[in-house]
């Protein structure tokens, strides 16, 4: 089966599900959508663009299996939200945690062939580490676990957390850096991403066990700038890169605009013990507005940008 049309299936099961389970963008439907979105149609064009052309052995083995396994994986997501936290949810959600896992692994041994070298190659395969930890958070949620004493919400929202900023956003950011290979704000954003995603889980880890607010702060920062930069990356391709059709360029400067709305709100809201700029800014409202900019506006119109695009320059495609 073909990548398009795994997203095609994926989009049409997307917008089903979101139909009746939605109404309203606050509430932790809305995050349940996200994390759905991502399995569903974010994934599959995820994977096509980090695919490593020079895997072999068990590296290709477990990337075809991941590559057969996604959309019934993806797909089992729908009952494991449908249904209450229960084991029968979890077992249900297994299989997508499975799916990370496997990616996990080859994104490890990719890093023992490579190294660090070339860094766009590096960050990609940090991505497809980190996103393991958003299945193991799915997990927690769908058994109605609360590691740490975390709400139930925010048990969500770190899975919904390590399949975007874990697992997207590095990928993305890899690719612009290695097009851009030139710019000294690629290599510095990507290196704040690399930081960001697991320092902000650290951060929000402090300070629900009572330790300072600053820690929190400092890596919601890290991220937010590594996010802009990587904005400023897809927005300046939107307009330098030549060869390319107009809906690409359109893509890329809406996904640009969008992740550097997106990480801007990250900012703000983890300012909100020093400062209120925007005091209405709460959980629910960052679900809405900070969740939405990052699944559609940024992951979406960028992945959609960069499979038109190609990969030129990262692997030869």
């Amino acid at each position: 089966m073909t990548t398009p049309f795994k997203v095609r299936i994926g989009a049409i099961a997307w917008c089903v599900f979101t139909y009746f389970t939605v109404t309203n963008i606050t509430r932790g439907a809305w995050a349940e959508a996200l994390l759905v979105l991502a399995a569903l149609v974010l994934m599959p064009m995820t994977w096509c663009l980090a695919r490593d052309m020079d895997d072999t052995g068990w590296a290709k083995r477990l990337w075809k299996f991941d590559l057969h396994l996604q959309l019934p994986a993806a797909l089992l997501l729908i009952p494991a939200f449908l249904l209450p936290e229960s084991p029968t949810a979890m077992w249900c959600a297994v299989p997508w945690a499975l799916v990370l896992i496997i990616m996990a692994i080859d994104g490890l041994l990719r890093i023992k062939r490579h190294g660090i070298t070339p860094l766009g190659m590096f960050c990609r395969d940090m991505g497809l580490v980190y996103a393991s930890i958003g299945g193991a958070w799915l997990l927690a949620d769908r058994a109605g676990w609360q590691p740490l004493g975390f709400a139930p919400e925010i048990v969500l929202l770190t899975a919904v957390h390590f399949h975007f900023a874990g697992l997207i956003l590095p990928v993305l950011a890899g690719l612009a850096m290695t097009r851009r290979a030139q710019c000294p704000l690629g290599r510095l954003s990507v290196w704040l991403v690399l930081l960001g995603v697991p320092l902000v889980a650290v951060g929000i880890t402090v300070s629900q066990q009572g330790g300072p607010a600053w820690v929190e702060l400092l890596a919601a920062w890290i991220l937010a700038l590594g996010g802009l930069g990587v904005a400023g990356q897809h927005l300046a391709l939107a307009f330098t890169e030549k060869e390319i059709c107009p809906m690409t360029r359109i893509l890329w400067t809406v996904a640009g605009l969008s992740l550097a709305g997106g990480m801007l709100l990250v900012g703000l809201y983890a300012s909100r013990g020093y400062f209120a700029v925007m005091p209405w800014l709460d959980i629910p409202w960052m679900r809405a507005l900070h969740g939405t900019l990052n699944a559609l506006g940024f992951s979406l119109a960028a992945l959609l940008a960069w499979c038109r695009a190609g990969r030129k320059c990262c692997c030869g495609e």
